[in-house]
């Protein structure tokens, strides 16, 4: 299990929201390497060496640690986009800007975006998450037809090009190990390379 977080921070004097969010990385990265079905609360609980009692003191619940978890994703995700939105770049530049922001900023501190649980999810958070979630796939399929529009990006389908994109980043949270030998930094260089260099615009000598 990842030392990102820090097993030992219920043993020091750190405020709750320290804590908290300590909690929700080491979930995230368990719901995500285990699932969701096969991750109980004691075994987070063990991670810290705290009891069970003690870490509903910072989550009420299963559910709604998995809630906590897509709501730290989305904060993330859309000041991220905010800023890629407001700036004056190209479509493609904007794209690469989000993903880099996003890599980066996930994987820094530990995984807390869960791939393919939305349906676990408290009936009441549900709506709000998947329209927040829905917004992001929204807004990027903009940049990629304002990049098709300001010739930076390729001909290519935005809404099937935002789904690609979108899948093959949110899976990194599954394989990424913050323990390995590869940097976020050059996890952001090859999905650019692999993925945002592809949709650049060429002219018929590139081809």
């Amino acid at each position: 299990m990842s030392s990102r977080a820090d097993r030992n921070v219920f043993d020091k004097r750190r405020d709750h929201d320290i804590k908290r969010e300590a909690v929700l990385h080491i979930a995230a990265e368990m719901f995500n390497k285990r699932g969701y079905a096969a991750t109980s609360l004691d075994e987070i609980a063990k991670h810290f060496g705290i009891s069970k009692t003690a870490l509903y003191y910072y989550v009420k619940s299963k559910p709604v640690l998995l809630q906590m978890c897509y709501e730290l994703t989305l904060n993330l995700c859309e000041e991220i986009m905010r800023e890629v939105l407001e700036s004056e770049a190209t479509g493609i530049e904007k794209i690469e800007a989000y993903f880099r922001g996003v890599i980066g900023g996930i994987l820094k501190t530990g995984p807390v975006a869960i791939v393919h649980e939305f349906a676990t999810l408290p009936e009441a958070a549900f709506d709000s998450i998947h329209k927040r979630a829905r917004g992001l796939d929204s807004d990027l399929a903009s940049i990629i037809e304002e990049g098709i529009a300001d010739g930076s990006i390729a001909e290519v389908p935005p809404k099937l090009t935002e789904l690609i994109l979108m899948g093959a980043n949110n899976w990194i949270q599954r394989w990424y190990n913050p323990d390995g030998e590869k940097t976020t930094q050059e996890v952001a260089d090859c999905f650019v390379y692999l993925f945002i260099n592809g949709l650049k615009a060429r002219s018929k000598d590139d081809i």
